[in-house]
């Protein structure tokens, strides 16, 4: 069903202060999360709950006493950004205190599902006051190092190409300039010069070998360079509208 649809029925249906608790160890950072319908509640870490507080916390008792006085509460209606983490299934969440500037909530859980499952109780909560932001990439980022690759691997396997091709040109000149001075010298006397050590490695190497390796990193550069392109997001973000 479309999130748009979800938040008017979140607000509107019977049950729909229902109150959303997520408890240690499925909290990691805390013992106790509850959503309200107005209010964002968290304990401190201090092991699991007790059953019977998690019971009391979601039939309806007080939060206030449940939770202690230690506990972080946030006002939906005061709430400016949220953002979900999807990498360290962490939930942020940005609030007005009065006068005494923001505050900020973290809240660390144990999978993706309920990390999801808060944030998007949480928006539902916060209603059309809050949006999704658009997730951009810096595409440059992402690209510049497989790209970097894909032109390096390009240009070394031109140049190494060309140089066994004037290489495999000067062997068969020396070839032929030993053919006709038994003496190893010219067909007119001149000595003929040694094979320098570039040529001697070189002579090592064979241009089909020299395009295979090239054509292999070249593959690999491409395959990384559409990964990262491709790549979901890492971070959702909910904003307070003007």
């Amino acid at each position: 069903m479309p999130v748009a649809n979800a938040n008017l029925l979140e607000t509107t249906l019977p049950g729909a202060n229902r109150r959303r608790v997520w408890a240690h160890p499925e909290a990691k950072s805390h013992s106790l999360v509850v959503l309200t319908f107005d209010r964002l509640l968290a304990a401190p870490l201090a092991g699991a709950p007790r059953p019977e507080v998690v019971a009391a916390a979601e039939g309806g008792g007080d939060l206030d006493e449940l939770l202690g006085p230690l506990a972080v509460v946030v006002d939906l209606a005061a709430v400016r950004d949220v953002k979900l983490d999807l990498l360290s299934n962490s939930l942020a969440v940005e609030y007005a205190k009065g006068g005494l500037g923001t505050g900020r909530l973290t809240v660390v859980f144990a999978n993706p599902e309920s990390a999801d499952s808060c944030f998007t109780k949480l928006w539902r909560r916060l209603g059309d006051g809050h949006t999704l932001r658009p997730y951009k990439r810096d595409t440059w980022a992402l690209a510049r190092a497989p790209l970097v690759l894909l032109v390096g691997a390009l240009l070394v396997t031109a140049i190494l190409v060309l140089e066994l091709s004037v290489f495999e040109d000067m062997a068969s000149a020396r070839a032929a300039a030993r053919m006709g001075a038994p003496d190893l010298g010219g067909p007119d006397g001149a000595a003929v010069p040694p094979r320098a050590p570039l040529e001697a490695v070189l002579g090592r190497l064979n241009w089909r070998a020299v395009c295979a390796v090239g054509g292999a990193v070249c593959a690999v550069a491409q395959v990384w360079l559409y990964r990262r392109l491709t790549r979901p997001p890492v971070l959702l973000e909910l904003v307070r509208g003007a």
